[in-house]
């Protein structure tokens, strides 16, 4: 890539040939990331695909989480061309409000849409189907552990899961509360609607917690923490916003 990050692609992929001929991508999404990396703290890459964004402007400590098999395999061989071992570590889970298993759809020809399967599955979801593990992040004992001995705290949070970043955000909650990361995050309703989510609960929820909306670029989402919130002890996060239930 014109960074200089090393990265193994998946042939036959969209997304693969555009990092091959342009060695660029969601250049926008780079300068913002860049600007809200810090060193010393952990970024947390939702959806990290093959591994640009973490790759990219990972500091200190990056923490990619990436279901695909395929992918997040290409994801761990570019970790071990940049030298970068000791700085990036993959989790191979999906997130969302509920640990288990789920169905993860992956479009054999456009990887960078691959998504565990909505209620709504719109039809480019097609392609091959595989059970997953999903994890609720504040729950998650791996990462958590793995947090402690960082003795980090997690500094920004970028997620681009296809309509699903509602479900992951449920499952984040402690994390956001006591962290205080900045989120940048796709907010696309074509993407969004499958999961019965919008544009405008993930506002209403974040808001809960005390974020705000700074800017918006290309369908993402720059939030940043305006005020420390907790939320009220009975009201729980299903309350104030409906998850849908991953088994």
């Amino acid at each position: 890539m014109r960074t200089g990050v090393k990265l193994f692609v998946r042939p036959g992929d969209h997304l693969s040939r555009i990092f091959r001929y342009f060695g660029t991508y969601e250049p926008e999404t780079c300068q913002f990331l860049r600007k809200h990396a810090k060193p010393n703290e952990v970024f947390l890459d939702v959806g990290a695909n093959l591994g640009l964004h973490s790759l990219g402007v990972a500091k200190d400590i990056g923490c990619p989480v990436e279901p695909g098999t395929k992918t997040a395999d290409c994801l761990e061989r570019s970790i071990e061309a940049n030298g970068l071992n000791s700085l990036v570590r993959v989790f191979r889970v999906a997130l969302a409000y509920k640990s288990g298993t789920a169905t993860f759809v992956e479009p054999p020809e456009h990887i960078g849409q691959s998504s565990l399967e909505s209620p709504n599955d719109p039809a480019h979801r097609d392609g091959e189907r595989f059970e997953v593990q999903v994890e609720r992040l504040d729950q998650f004992s791996e990462f958590n552990d793995f947090l402690k001995k960082t003795g980090m705290k997690v500094g920004l949070v970028k997620m681009d899961i296809e309509g699903a970043e509602e479900e992951a955000l449920n499952g984040m909650v402690e994390l956001l509360k006591t962290h205080r990361p900045a989120i940048i995050m796709e907010i696309y309703d074509g993407n969004l609607n499958g999961f019965d989510s919008s544009r405008e609960s993930i506002f209403a929820f974040l808001d809960q917690l005390g974020y705000e909306l700074r800017e918006e670029f290309n369908f993402n989402g720059l939030f940043l923490p305006t005020k420390a919130v907790a939320l009220p002890a009975q009201v729980s996060v299903a309350d104030v916003l409906p998850a849908v239930a991953v088994s």
